[in-house]
């Protein structure tokens, strides 16, 4: 008798555990990222269309816009903006592999830091902000136009990869609503 005390005790517990888990977890919403819609109710494409991208002033920014813009709109600008995307973009480079008989560097990284804020145009407030950071790594050669060439392909690469993650996190911000 006791023995079927403790079991319908266990019983009990396992199904008010459950049931405590239950409720607790159905508040939470688990949202694909590219579902038909946002939290707004709108699709996707349509919230990074209202993304209007800031002038660039720099060839780098440029590159990220130009990125921006084709992902967000196709290529055109957003007809009625709700939002205003503006970025500033850092760039380092550093030697990785120095040649020992000449003293020559062989491979260069190429590092870009973009800091970006999404400011929702209706009352001008800060709506997400962020950094993204990637490196591209490219051989150097004895031939100087070469070398130009090559950086100018590592600082493309690198560009490309932050406006993929800007995009990413906007995707993720309107998803969220949040």
């Amino acid at each position: 008798m006791l023995l079927s005390d403790k079991h319908s005790k266990t019983k009990i517990l396992t199904l008010a555990l459950f049931l405590g888990l239950g409720l607790g977890l159905s508040a939470c919403q688990v949202r694909p990222l590219y579902s038909s819609t946002t939290a707004s109710g709108q699709s996707l494409s349509t919230e990074l269309s209202s993304v209007e991208i800031a002038e660039a002033k720099t060839r780098l920014e440029q590159e990220i816009r130009n990125s921006l813009v084709f992902s967000f709109t196709g290529g055109g600008e957003p007809a009625a903006p709700a939002y205003k995307l503006s970025f500033d973009v850092k760039k380092s480079s550093d030697d990785l592999t120095i040649e020992s008989g000449t003293g020559l560097a062989t491979t260069t990284r190429v590092s870009l830091t973009a800091n970006y804020q999404l400011i929702r145009l209706s009352d001008k407030t800060v709506a997400t902000k962020g950094s993204s950071f990637f490196t591209a790594e490219y051989a150097r050669s004895t031939q100087r136009f070469a070398n130009d060439r090559a950086s100018l392909d590592a600082e493309n690469r690198a560009a490309e990869q932050i406006a993929n993650d800007i995009q990413l996190r906007l995707s993720a911000f309107f998803a969220a609503g949040t």
